[in-house]
């Protein structure tokens, strides 16, 4: 106890429980106060204060704090308001998230109009109700996050700002941000609750980078080399004000023959903060979860951005299997026969079981926003999106053990929008990893849940458009498009879909080939053949000219085999000509009309594939089905009619049964039968030529 405090000063640093009964108090000021205890006779223990209830509680701001705080100010909104308040009053609640520069406002009002303040912080686990200002020449009082704000009552607030008004003094109790704390408080202790919201990050910048750089002029040239855009967005509104000084600092930082590009600041921004990210996640699994959360699902709903933190969370404290001992947290060198599940932490030990958190915690919030998204749901996302990147180069550079757990939870995507993002993920650390971490995948997909495949496929794809990943990834896709596990095979289909990343029509077409010729009597070999099916449908349709082109090529080459991918050839093209049939009249007579050779073929190509689509029976009906609406289609059009005529013609001189099934079919319809015209004259056609099919067409 400071023999300069006061009787109230004593009073207001004693615990409520200790006031309760005054006998067990002594004041004695400049004096000793025997604190042992008398045991027996002769015998003596020294004992110390409690050490749940130190006698002081408060002491002077430091200096150069308040130096720091009132240097380039720049004032935030609400600071008039704040101010008003505290004159007439003599207390603000104020209310805000950590990191927003909640203390610099709160110095600076208790300092307002002095040139030498002298402020006193007092512990937030203070009892207000009790507590009273000295007796002396203090300015102001700063409570930092109050323990309990809802415990004070009307009469409390009165007390003190009477007891504030006598000593010529200001409080500011800061309280953390929390949803209805603000009405609860108004309501609760009829108070005005200013709500903290960070300063303009543009002028926080300007103030500081105007001191760092006195020079307008290089200023000016420092700023053009940047660009306004790049500038702008590393200032969007809401940016805490030491982000903002970070910016500044950076830019000011290299001397005139070294000025920052954007990319270099964008850059070296990120990655400091991404290296202070994960520096405070070690060890603390509830912000490395949400951590990791951020970067992966950044600008989707907080909904998603939070269950999922929980979901890793859940599988960074899961309990070992009975009997097994826990896996060592060593870093992983690219063995895809390690096990997947290697959890981080040092050798021997898991970390402790947290309950998930139900919003970001404070050390992540304060870089993220919380925006409406294009649904009308909040999404969050890093201030800087750069540091969703940066991070993942700092975890493979300095926590590379972190690897499998990541590749487990990576594999459980809960959606088709999360597993799009889960596979960017995967593909960004084997990109940083130069493909080592794809070694990882082939466990995953093996003992993962059905969303693994999904994930790595896409992982894959992107990959193989990654220079340090590339190889890698295509030789991985090679291997796993001939194996004789399901599993491997289904995940390259996944690879060769059109919404994966990076892998050209040639090449998808390639590896389904391989699939498909892969494909033996196993139970899930249908299910594949239909996954193949659905992928060549699908990048038909949303490719370009150039990459339908080369499906078709490869499926017509398809067909001219007898085998599983001839047959699959067969029951895929139906639904090319039903998503576009006047796409396959164009390459009907694209050669005749330009003269060139490979017009000829692509001819050749549209009638083989569905000459074999009405021979196969399976493919048939809906090979029917397609030509009767391109027929139905092509009626009043003369350039559509006359392309089906072409291929009606060809298709009447290859002498296919299928085909002849088909006419016959529509020559017994009813006469508002779409093509029942066309039919007629291809049988007159036919019944004219020669060959046993034409001698008996009924046959």
């Amino acid at each position: 106890m400071t023999t300069e405090a006061g009787p109230d000063d004593v009073a207001g640093a004693l615990p409520p429980e200790l006031l309760r009964d005054k006998g067990l108090v002594v004041y004695a000021p400049h004096g000793a106060i025997n604190t042992g205890t008398m045991h027996g006779g002769q015998r003596y223990t020294a004992t110390d204060s409690p050490a749940d209830a130190p006698l002081v509680r408060q002491g002077p701001v430091r200096a150069k704090d308040l130096r720091a705080a009132r240097h380039r100010f720049a004032r935030p909104p609400g600071y008039t308001a704040g101010l008003d308040t505290l004159h007439s009053s003599g207390v603000l609640f104020v209310l805000g998230a950590p990191g927003t520069g909640r203390q610099t406002l709160a110095l600076n009002l208790l300092a307002d109009g002095c040139a030498e303040p002298e402020l006193v912080q007092v512990d937030g686990t203070v009892d207000l109700a009790h507590w009273r200002p000295r007796r002396r020449d203090v300015h102001g009082y700063l409570v930092m996050n109050l323990a309990d704000p809802l415990s004070l009552r009307p009469w409390d607030v009165s007390r003190l700002e009477a007891e504030l008004e006598k000593a010529g003094s200001r409080l500011v109790v800061v309280l953390r941000e929390a949803p209805e704390l603000a009405r609860a408080l108004e309501d609760l202790l009829d108070v005005r609750v200013l709500r903290h919201r960070p300063p303009d990050p543009e002028e926080v910048f300007a103030l500081h980078f105007a001191s760092l750089c006195p020079d307008p002029q290089e200023r000016s040239r420092r700023r053009r080399r940047v660009g306004q855009e790049a500038l702008a967005a590393l200032l969007p509104p809401g940016l805490p004000p030491g982000r903002a000084v970070r910016v500044a600092e950076a830019l000011a930082g290299p001397g005139p023959d070294r000025r920052a590009s954007a990319a270099e600041l964008t850059a070296g921004l990120a990655a400091a903060e991404a290296a202070r990210l994960v520096a405070a996640a070690d060890g603390a699994p509830t912000l490395l979860a949400h951590l990791l959360s951020v970067c992966v699902h950044q600008g989707l709903d907080r909904h998603t951005v939070l269950g999922r933190a929980a979901e890793l969370l859940a599988l960074i404290g899961a309990d070992p299997a009975p009997g097994a001992e826990p896996a060592a947290g060593q870093p992983y060198d690219g063995d895809a026969g390690r096990p997947a599940l290697a959890l981080p932490g040092p050798a021997g030990a898991r970390p402790a079981r947290t309950p998930a958190a139900a919003d970001l915690p404070a050390g992540i919030a304060a870089v993220c926003t919380v925006r409406e998204d294009g649904d009308g749901g909040p999404a969050v996302a890093f201030l800087w999106p750069a540091v969703g990147e940066a991070v993942w180069d700092e975890v493979c550079r300095e926590r590379a053990e972190w690897l499998p757990l990541l590749h487990v939870w990576l594999g459980a995507a809960g959606d088709e929008e999360q597993a799009e993002r889960a596979g960017r993920a995967l593909a960004a650390l084997a990109a940083r990893t130069a493909g080592r971490s794809l070694g990882l995948l082939a466990d995953l997909v093996r003992t993962g849940p059905r969303t693994a495949a999904e994930v790595a496929g896409r992982a894959l794809a992107a990959a193989s458009g990654l220079a340090p990943a590339a190889a890698a990834a295509q030789a991985l896709m090679e291997e796993w498009s001939g194996s004789p596990e399901a599993a491997l095979r289904a995940t390259v289909v996944v690879a060769c879909r059109p919404d994966a990343d990076g892998l050209p029509a040639e090449a998808a077409m390639r590896l389904l080939r391989q699939v498909v010729d892969a494909l033996g009597d196993e139970d899930d070999a249908a299910a594949t053949a239909l996954h193949v099916s659905g992928t060549l449908v699908l990048r038909f349709s949303a490719g370009t000219a150039a990459t339908r082109q080369a499906i078709v090529r490869d499926l017509a080459a398809w067909v001219r085999a007898e085998d599983v991918a001839g047959l699959l050839a067969a029951l895929v093209v139906p639904a090319l000509v039903a998503e576009d049939g006047d796409w396959f009249g164009d390459r009907l007579s694209a050669g005749r009309e330009a003269g060139e050779d490979t017009g000829e073929g692509a001819a050749d190509q549209v009638v083989a594939l569905v000459g074999a689509a009405l021979d196969e029976a399976s493919a048939y009906p809906a090979m029917r089905d397609a030509l009767l609406m391109w027929c139905a289609g092509a009626a009043g059009a003369p350039e559509r009619e006359r392309r089906l005529d072409e291929l009606f013609a060809r298709l009447v001189d290859d002498r296919r049964p299928g085909f002849l099934r088909l006419l016959l079919s529509i020559e017994r319809a009813a006469h508002t039968t779409p093509g029942k015209a066309l039919a007629e004259r291809c049988l007159a056609r036919w019944r004219g030529g020669s060959g046993t099919a034409a001698d008996d067409p009924a046959g």
